[in-house]
């Protein structure tokens, strides 16, 4: 018996949705190779510095945490798409805000009202779950989103890495004296690029993504027609440049501009009353709630890794002799070759996930496949600060597999996480806002996880205690097994019914 795969049409609307998603972690994880300079050049002192690297790469996550249940509504009652649009609108405005801040609270603000304005990650899960309902095609579907966040994890630390203040890393580029603007903006460089990628997806997502929310699937959508028509006109143009011999390019143009496009991902053709998401409590049933607590402490403890390690390898390098277990300092390393590391952790990364993770979930399932990946953060962060004791040529190779083993273990223990929460849900029509709430706590545990790690390692450094936050994270991992221990895989949605008035059921998207 044949595998199930994923129709033709929903390949071209995740495709899409993963061109709205590539712009969002491209600009978080460009910050990453050049926000300990960045700080720095705002004339924060040297001790300081790791707390205030700390605050203003956690207070985007904890901005979100107050608005992300909001969109979440939002998206149930108006749409996942103008909410997606919306979100992705806000955010290209403030990396804009950010690239060009001459301060330390600016910069600070910039991040919180990009977090504020942004609930994207909870909607685009929401769009996956209700095009792909299906149990048997979910570690597919799901893994396409983690994979458009490697792939962005590639680019942007590559972006942060290479064009943060050119005038110091790059003389060679100006022949004459340099730019004012690069001297005033030494950062502003990385935001544009991310700027550009953020236009591309807003543009790709208003003219050609469906929208997928039940009651609105089917309501007139003014950029989808401008889309359609612009295919149409390329499409004729083809033709008419070739002489009128179709060729498989021309053919594909012609069937997407054609009704098929309204058929994309098979949804009915009635219009389904719209009576608003409903009630907030019914988000939260036994499996859901311990799903979106294993969700909360895996978050908490992936970014605060993300946001540490690269301060690590920034920090200088300290010669005071070991003494047991004290020992501090860090790697001294420019954001240019921090930027390199990443980037190649996430070229193999990428090949690796989308390759490897569907068979690996089909074999073991996303349960099994979690609590594996649960115990190699555990043994990893509390190896990460002992790297700092090898040889010094052999160093990098240590810090290279750190990044690695980190990297692969999220990339398969986030989407897996995903499908456990997304089948624990009561119904489709409030997975919206199911997923808004858990990414409004996880992004609470975003924000206070690289916080308190920016503590720590700063109060770590002072002591002589270097291991004192690799210590901490190993902690908090270990209070991720109790919610491992009782996680059930759910039903998948379409069999569940929606206890609202004990007489809907959730639709089957796909048949």
């Amino acid at each position: 018996m044949a595998k199930p795969k994923l129709s033709p049409p929903v390949i071209r609307q995740l495709i899409i949705l993963s061109i709205c998603r590539l712009a969002e972690p491209v600009s978080l994880t460009s910050v990453s190779p050049y926000l300990y300079y960045m700080v720095k050049s705002f004339g924060i002192p040297h001790k300081d510095i790791p707390f205030y690297v700390g605050i203003t790469f956690a207070c985007f996550s904890l901005a979100q945490f107050f608005t992300g249940i909001f969109w979440g509504r939002v998206s149930d009652r108006f749409g996942r798409k103008p909410t997606m649009l919306l979100g992705l609108s806000g955010s290209l405005l403030f990396i804009l805000i950010f690239g060009f801040s001459t301060s330390l609270p600016m910069a600070i603000l910039a991040r919180c009202f990009s977090g504020l304005v942004n609930g994207n990650v909870g909607i685009l899960r929401t769009i996956v779950a209700e095009m792909v309902p299906q149990r048997e095609l979910q570690p597919r579907a799901f893994s396409v989103m983690p994979l458009i966040w490697t792939m962005g994890s590639i680019v942007g630390p590559s972006i942060g890495g290479f064009l943060a203040d050119p005038i110091t890393n790059h003389p060679n580029w100006f022949k004459g004296e340099p730019p004012a603007l690069l001297k005033k903006f030494p950062f502003c460089l990385p935001n544009l690029a991310s700027a550009v990628i953020f236009v591309c997806g807003l543009f790709t997502g208003a003219l050609f993504l469906k929208e997928t929310l039940e009651t609105k699937r089917n309501a007139p959508d003014r950029g989808r027609r401008i889309g359609k028509n612009m295919i149409r006109f390329f499409s004729l143009k083809s033709r008419r440049h070739r002489d009128d011999v179709p060729d498989e390019t021309t053919s594909l143009f012609a069937d997407s501009s054609s009704s098929r496009i309204d058929e994309e991902v098979n949804f009915p053709a009635e219009v389904i009353k719209d009576s608003g998401p409903p009630p907030l409590v019914q988000a939260f049933t036994f499996q859901s709630t311990v799903n979106i607590i294993m969700y909360c402490l895996l978050s908490l403890h992936s970014v605060t890794f993300d946001q540490l390690l690269p301060v690590l390898m920034s920090y200088p390098r300290d010669d005071t002799p070991r003494q047991g277990l004290k020992f501090a300092g860090g790697f001294a390393m420019p954001s240019s070759s921090i930027g390199l590391y990443y980037s190649i952790y996430g070229v193999i990364g990428m090949f690796l996930q989308f390759l490897i993770f569907p068979s690996v979930v089909g074999a073991f399932g996303p349960l099994r496949t979690l609590r594996c990946c649960s115990l190699v953060f555990l043994v990893l962060y509390f190896l990460v600060p002992f790297t700092l004791l090898l040889p010094r040529a052999h160093q990098h190779l240590a810090l290279f597999l750190c990044i690695f083993v980190k990297g692969v273990s999220a990339t398969f223990a986030f989407p897996c996480n995903t499908i456990l929460l997304t089948n624990s849900s009561p119904s489709l029509r409030i997975l919206g806002t199911l997923n808004g709430i858990a990414v409004a706590l996880a992004a609470l545990s975003k924000g206070v996880g690289p916080a308190l790690g920016g503590v720590a390692f700063t109060l770590g450094q002072k002591t002589g205690y270097g291991i004192l936050p690799w210590c901490l994270l190993s902690g908090v991992t270990t209070l991720g097994i109790l919610p491992l221990v009782l996680l059930v895989e759910g039903e998948c949605l379409p069999n569940k019914p929606l206890r609202e008035d004990g007489d809907d059921e959730t639709r089957p998207l796909a048949k």
